[in-house]
């Protein structure tokens, strides 16, 4: 049993994985390679010029390739759709409760400790298939735009936004830990989340409020530009010590609580 619940949830979202993983491989192949056309127009000057990339936190990405780069995959749409896809599997474990499933699972020789573990295994094994998806794709696109980005550095990236995805996932998870409700597991990440979101942006536009983003998970994901510098493993690290604070007030949680089952 110590194996099933683990793989028993892989099996029950395998159809929803392989959806996200075509959409997450998708998307950086149709916005990426657009980079050529939009430099050979000279749109990218007119944007820059504008203003947008410091109002989106940017101004210190860099050129023209990694400022796109930033600005498309890392900074809006990497982040939106892999925030989407934690919160949604790591809600689906607050549901089982509702429904009455939970105690099925329960009855089984296993801990809930035990279960709930293995449960964020299975959602940092998603996490992890499409992550390498998406940021395989983004070096694809990038490459075949000339953008010039080393493949480090994208990967750097990736890595980030997929943590940053797990660290929202693990406050999913403690949310469903601790009340065994799927309509507000949903709603508290998903507000825990648009607020680290607005926290990084409103802290990146006024120089008074730049405390804001170290409060927030998307400063430590994307915040030190890793297209331009690199790795950070002290920004990632402390993502992960998110990850491990959430999952382990989640099984203390889940614990004690007098489970409706």
């Amino acid at each position: 049993m110590t194996r099933s619940v683990f793989t028993q949830t892989l099996e029950e979202q395998r159809r929803g994985l392989i959806g996200w993983s075509i959409a997450l491989f998708a998307v950086p192949m149709i916005y990426v390679p657009s980079y050529s056309t939009f430099k050979e127009q000279g749109t990218l000057d007119n944007i820059k010029g504008g203003g947008i990339y410091d109002a989106l936190g940017m101004g210190d990405v860099g050129g023209a390739a990694a400022g796109y780069l930033h600005s498309t995959m890392f900074a809006l749409m990497g982040p939106l759709l892999m925030v989407i896809f934690a919160i949604t599997f790591a809600g689906r474990s607050a549901s089982q409760e509702e429904s009455g499933t939970l105690d099925l699972l329960l009855a089984q020789p296993i801990s809930r400790t035990g279960l709930l573990l293995q449960r964020f295994a299975a959602l940092a094994a998603q996490t992890a298939i499409v992550t390498t998806i998406f940021g395989l794709s983004v070096l694809v696109g990038a490459q075949s735009a000339n953008m010039e980005i080393p493949a480090g550095n994208i990967l750097a990236a990736a890595a980030g936004v997929g943590l940053l995805a797990l660290t929202v996932g693990g406050v999913t998870l403690l949310v469903g830990a601790a009340t065994g409700r799927r309509t507000l597991t949903l709603g508290v990440a998903a507000l825990v989340a648009a607020a680290g979101y607005l926290a990084n942006n409103l802290g990146a536009m006024s120089d008074g409020a730049g405390w804001l983003r170290k409060l927030s998970p998307f400063y430590y994901a994307i915040g030190d530009s890793p297209l331009m510098n690199g790795w950070n493993i002290g920004y990632l690290g402390v993502l992960v010590v998110l990850i491990a604070a959430a999952v382990g007030v989640a099984l203390a949680l889940f614990d004690r609580r007098d489970l409706a089952v």
